[in-house]
């Protein structure tokens, strides 16, 4: 054994503590010294991304009382996109934070799962400053800690693939929050499947909804769940419901277009939504699928859906089609985590080019 293995053995044992080696893999901590909480929204934070956070009085993403599917009903208390908004002169920020879970899956960090994320305004940008690197359920840490005491603004991103219960913010006892934000005067709605809700992006705050929020003066809806995004009307329904939406972006073939879902039921879902609102929308193909170099049939059925979704965008004035595989064909497969998911590459240039559409749009 070399001397190097030999000192990584030494300090490890036989299951590795990254912790004694690299200090920056530590867990965050909890803040001992002089932390008051804080847990009142609307008054304390402003909750943005939750169109009915105040009628549920829960971080549910769909109203409590809707049924859709069960997959839905479960998936819509994962507050992907949406985020809290508060302005602190701080020295610590700490959080007090019980989920349904940790996290469970695989493919995708914890952070993303079950994490949360800092931003702060800097001049006219979101800055990203911190991350809950930690995997429980329940937990009090300080996600940041040392800075200058001045008055900034945050954002707070919630977990993606985790149902929030409760969470309050700790700051230094002689500091002051509140709320720092109105709700924007329009909306952009997401709807799809889990490449929507945000699967698998490594953290919170590098969703491409969440990217969008921080690049365009609209309020954000994710409304992307796992496995589930099968146009059902009901769904079409909640969607119109958002009076201030002004843009949709659908993303559904990954979970409709392998049955006869996407051709028996996309114009009826466009017609409801359509008929109640002149929003301008946006329908994706399926982004690029690796396997479709080696197997014939899968490419041909992405063809033959591609086609039709682009047919049926022609028959409305409001609806336009976006092509998923040329969207993303520059990154060589490189932008997914098994081939369909995508990572933070692939949610930087999805959020990139709708941001480029829609400041088009609106000039």
């Amino acid at each position: 054994m070399t001397n190097g293995l030999l000192l990584l053995y030494n300090l490890c044992g036989d299951k590795m503590n990254i912790g004694k080696i690299d200090k920056n893999m530590l867990d965050d901590k909890k803040n001992e010294i002089g932390t008051i909480w804080y847990g009142r929204p609307d008054i304390d934070y402003s909750v943005h991304g939750l169109y009915w956070f105040k009628e549920n009085n829960s971080y549910c993403r769909l109203k409590e009382d809707t049924f859709v599917s069960d997959n839905v009903s479960q998936l819509s208390y994962h507050p992907s996109g949406a985020y809290l908004a508060f302005m602190t002169n701080t020295t610590s920020i700490s959080l007090r934070v019980s989920l349904s879970s940790a996290a469970y899956m695989s493919h995708m960090s914890a952070c993303g799962q079950c994490g949360l994320d800092l931003y702060f305004l800097n001049k006219d940008n979101y800055v990203f400053l911190a991350t809950t690197k930690i995997n429980k359920a329940e937990y009090e840490i300080t996600i940041i800690s040392g800075m200058s005491k001045k008055m900034r603004e945050y954002r707070l991103y919630l977990p993606i693939y985790t149902k929030l219960i409760s969470i309050e913010i700790g700051i230094d006892s002689d500091a002051n929050i509140n709320k720092c934000e109105d709700f924007k005067p329009e909306a952009i709605v997401c709807y799809g499947t889990s490449i929507t809700q945000g699967g698998c992006a490594t953290r919170p705050g590098m969703n491409y909804s969440s990217i969008l929020g921080r690049h365009l003066n609209y309020e954000i809806y994710n409304l992307g769940f796992s496995g589930s995004a099968k146009l059902e009307e009901n769904m079409a329904y909640q969607i119109s419901l958002i009076k201030e939406m002004k843009y949709l972006i659908i993303e559904a073939e990954a979970n409709s277009g392998y049955s006869d879902i996407l051709e028996n039921r996309l114009k009826a879902f466009l017609d409801i939504i359509v008929k109640s609102s002149k929003t301008d929308i946006f329908i994706i193909s399926h982004y690029p699928r690796p396997d479709t170099l080696i197997k014939s049939d899968i490419r041909k059925k992405l063809q033959k859906n591609a086609l039709f979704q682009k047919n049926i965008c022609s028959l409305y004035k409001n609806v336009s089609f976006v092509d998923g595989k040329k969207l993303l064909r520059s990154y060589q497969f490189e932008e997914t985590v098994d081939g369909t998911h995508l990572t933070d590459l692939g949610f930087f240039a999805v959020a990139k080019f709708f941001i480029k559409l829609i400041e088009k749009k609106g000039n």
